[in-house]
């Protein structure tokens, strides 16, 4: 299959109100926990609030996300991201904005009150983390199927592509789930480099629920698992 592009894009497999709960492996050790959730729209634009912190093992160290990424439901890619982080007493805030027709990202970071900015170079249909993974979840997951858009994060452009290579069943604390296991190549630097491709296991339905994510980073291997689920309204109501 081709790569993807947004209008060719099926319909959303999410909805405003959807929350998904994740708990954090590193190195095999329950480290912390993760939501997902679909705030209420805004126009054609609806927040994507991913929040995460540290627990378990890792309960001493003091680290917390609030990451927001703007979906647009429309042009069904992001508008920009904000993050707000303490990590070990770094506070710090990264805000991105995309200006498509310009063809342009300007990325603004707060860090001890010095703002630093930059503009960098990005194509139309360029994605953050989260509505790259948003974007994913819309395509019609099936063995075979490959996918590739641009991921920008946060001043670096990768391509990230997706293969779709099998049906799996994961058994995680939210059940039992037959999935479709989607091999993903990332472009991440640094610290967040990988050594070899990442996983996720999308639920085999329409609305591709990320059951288990998997990487292999510098820094040690992370897994991500679904520990509890509640659907956006417009699957609540159908149920």
């Amino acid at each position: 299959m081709s790569a993807a592009t947004p209008g060719n894009a099926p319909a959303a497999a999410f909805t405003p109100g959807e929350e998904i709960d994740l708990t954090l492996d590193y190195l095999h050790i329950r480290t912390g926990r993760a939501r997902l959730i679909v705030g209420q729209p805004e126009g054609a634009v609806w927040p994507v609030i991913c929040q995460a912190a540290t627990d378990g093992a890792a309960a001493l160290l003091d680290i917390r996300e609030h990451y927001v990424s703007y979906w647009d439901a429309e042009a069904r890619t992001s508008r920009g991201s904000d993050l707000n982080a303490i990590e070990v007493g770094d506070r710090h805030t990264e805000r991105a904005r995309f200006d498509r027709d310009g063809g342009k990202a300007t990325v603004q970071v707060i860090r001890k009150g010095k703002v630093r900015e930059s503009t960098h170079d990005v194509p139309g249909d360029v994605h953050d983390l989260a509505s790259a993974l948003l974007y994913l979840r819309m395509q019609p997951l099936a063995p075979g199927a490959h996918f590739e858009y641009p991921v920008f994060y946060g001043t670096d452009l990768f391509t990230l592509r997706a293969d779709v290579e099998g049906e799996e069943t994961v058994k995680t604390p939210a059940g039992r789930f037959d999935t479709l296991r989607v091999k993903v190549q990332l472009g991440f630097k640094n610290k967040f480099k990988t050594k070899r491709d990442s996983y996720i296991w999308f639920s085999n339905d329409v609305r591709h629920i990320p059951v288990r994510m998997s990487a292999d980073f510098a820094i040690g291997s992370v897994v991500a698992t679904l520990s509890g689920y509640r659907p956006g309204a417009q699957f609540a109501a159908a149920r």
